[in-house]
């Protein structure tokens, strides 16, 4: 994915910045000056790049596949005002990992499909300064997912001791 923008600075001088995201990892070319780009998250690509042009302060700003580019405080592609990228807790991570794995443990594809889809949920609302929701609803999950994990673990003992 490539997205190329032309700022102009305060002289009047033309940019040409452009974002790549590749298999590895991402990068910004500012005039043809290769940065690289990283995510703040390990479980979503999220990032807030600063770049520093004469006259002109500009923010590329990544989440997911959205890329957006601000300028002097405004994105470019709508005219909103910038705001930084917050940080997604490390609890809310943690819990998205352990409510995967015991999800596709217990329901295999299906379980992991759906952990993956609450899981963009609780991002979006923790990008959205709902924090609070996004771990309560990951917390219901993996406590969900655990009592689950134990009655199939003590429902396994029962079926190899021949109790059923």
């Amino acid at each position: 994915m490539a997205k190329a923008w032309t700022v102009t600075d305060s002289m009047g001088n033309n940019h040409q910045i452009s974002y790549k995201r590749g298999f590895i990892g991402a990068k910004c070319i500012v005039d043809g000056d290769e940065y690289k780009v990283k995510s703040k998250s390990w479980v979503i690509w999220m990032a807030d790049h600063q770049i520093s042009i004469p006259g002109a302060e500009c923010n590329l700003v990544v989440l997911g596949n959205k890329v957006r580019l601000a300028v002097n405080g405004t994105y470019l592609d709508n005219g909103e005002p910038y705001e930084p990228i917050r940080n997604i807790p490390k609890a809310l991570n943690v819990l998205v990992l352990i409510g995967a794995v015991l999800s596709a443990i217990l329901f295999n594809v299906y379980g992991l499909f759906v952990s993956v889809l609450l899981a963009l949920l609780t991002y979006k609302l923790s990008l959205s300064k709902k924090t609070g929701i996004a771990l309560a609803i990951q917390i219901v999950w993996v406590v969900i997912m655990a009592i689950l994990f134990v009655l199939y673990c003590i429902g396994s003992m029962a079926i190899g001791m021949g109790l059923v």
